[in-house]
C-alpha cells in the first residue's frame, strides 16, 4: 500500500503545479516551494546519507557538483542552455538512485513514519520534476522521468535488501552528493539563467 501511495503523491505533484500557474500569488507559493523541497531532499536526505557512507569526501564532491555548471557555462557560454539540461539530466539521475533508496524505505521493515515521510516528500518532488523537465525537455520527456522513478522506486521496493547493498555503496553515495550539488545550483538559479 505505501508504494501505491508514494506514486499517488509523486504524480499529484504535476496537478497541483498547474493548478497554482492560474493564479500568480500561488504560483510563487508552489515555486518557492519547490525550491524549499529541493533544498530539503538535498540537504535532509541525500547530502546526510552521503555523508555516512562516503564521509567528508561527499561534502567535497557535492561543492564540486555545485560548481560544474558554473564551469560548464564558461567553458561554452554560447551554449548555457545546453549546460543547464545537462544538469537536468544528471538531476534526473540522481532522483532516480533516491527513488531506489526511497522504494526500501518504504518496506514495513523500515517503519511506518519513514514511509510517511517518503509519501509526503513525494509531492513536492512530483512538482519540481514537472517545473524542471516539462518546459526544458517538453512533456514526453517529464512523463518518461515520472515513468523512469516509479521503476526504480518499484524496484527499491521489491528487490529490498539486495538494493540496499547498493544504495549503501560508496561511489553511489559519491554520485548522489555530486547530484546533489547540482540540484543546489538548479535551485537557486533556475533551468534558465544569466549570472
Amino acid at each position: 500500500m505505501t508504494l501505491i501511495l508514494s506514486i499517488f503523491a509523486l504524480l499529484l505533484g504535476p496537478l497541483i503545479y498547474v493548478a497554482g500557474q492560474t493564479n500568480r500569488i500561488a504560483q510563487r507559493i508552489f515555486n518557492a516551494l519547490i525550491v524549499l523541497a529541493i533544498g530539503v531532499i538535498v540537504f535532509v536526505h541525500i547530502i546526510p546519507d552521503a555523508y555516512e557512507h562516503a564521509g567528508s569526501l561527499a561534502i567535497i564532491v557535492a561543492v564540486l557538483g555545485i560548481a560544474f555548471p558554473v564551469v560548464l557555462e564558461h567553458l561554452f557560454r554560447t551554449a548555457a542552455d545546453t549546460a543547464h539540461l545537462l544538469i537536468v539530466v544528471l538531476a534526473a539521475l540522481g532522483l532516480l538512485l533516491h527513488a531506489i533508496i526511497d522504494g526500501i524505505a518504504l518496506l514495513p521493515a523500515s517503519g511506518s513514519s519513514l514511509a510517511h515521510a517518503i509519501i509526503l516528500h513525494r509531492i513536492p518532488v512530483g512538482m519540481a520534476i514537472w517545473w524542471s523537465v516539462k518546459p526544458n525537455l517538453g512533456t514526453a520527456a517529464a512523463v518518461g522521468v515520472f515513468a523512469a522513478i516509479i521503476v526504480a522506486t518499484s524496484i527499491g521496493y521489491f528487490v529490498g535488501e539486495a538494493a540496499l547493498q547498493i544504495a549503501e555503496a560508496r561511489s553511489i553515495a559519491l554520485l548522489q552528493a555530486f547530484v546533489s550539488g547540482s540540484l543546489i545550483h538548479v535551485g537557486i538559479f533556475g533551468i534558465k539563467h544569466a549570472h
